[in-house]
């Protein structure tokens, strides 16, 4: 499979050498959450003084196209394995942001959604690459840190093998 990327991305990834930072911007809704929770990777524009603040102002995921803010958190980011018969998970490691956001994470019922995407600090509305419809699978952790496994929810639930195509199911097509 093929991603179109930008010009400028894909000349700093064949660079010897760049100044330029590739950031994730993670969002995470959830029904208990009255705003999602959007973070980022990179802490390059000042978002408020009081509380001091840090993080990456992005059109990403807004409605109406205006610039929201994504707060600075230290997170890393495992990609999924390749392993054969196993629904790919990726792991993303996030520093606390707060207390009740660690407890709303691992103690509901109801599963959170999300979507990560990658862009160049420099171009923080330009997407280059994009993985929407993730499901929260778990949240484990302290209040240091908490690892949460999203997966692609639908894309494993299909059913296999599909519907025969048979006389009786479907008799349009042996007319």
């Amino acid at each position: 499979m093929s991603r179109t990327i930008s010009l400028n991305a894909a000349r700093q990834i064949d660079a010897m050498a760049t100044d330029a930072v590739a950031v994730f911007l993670v969002i995470i809704e959830h029904i208990d959450l009255e705003e999602p929770l959007r973070i980022s990777s990179d802490n390059g524009v000042r978002l408020s003084v009081e509380p001091l603040t840090y993080g990456t102002l992005s059109t990403y995921g807004s409605i109406d196209g205006s610039e929201k803010p994504f707060y600075f958190v230290g997170m890393q980011v495992i990609p999924p394995d390749d392993e054969e018969d196993v629904e790919p998970t990726a792991t993303l490691v996030v520093d606390v942001l707060d207390a009740d956001i660690v407890g709303l994470l691992t103690s509901t019922t109801t599963a959170a959604t999300g979507r990560i995407a990658i862009v160049m600090a420099d171009t923080p509305n330009l997407i280059e690459i994009e993985t929407v419809n993730l499901t929260l699978k778990s949240a484990n952790g302290d209040w240091g840190q908490v690892a949460l496994k999203l997966s692609m929810k639908d894309l494993y639930d299909e059913p296999y093998p599909a519907t025969r195509m048979s006389k009786e199911r479907f008799p349009g097509l042996h007319r």
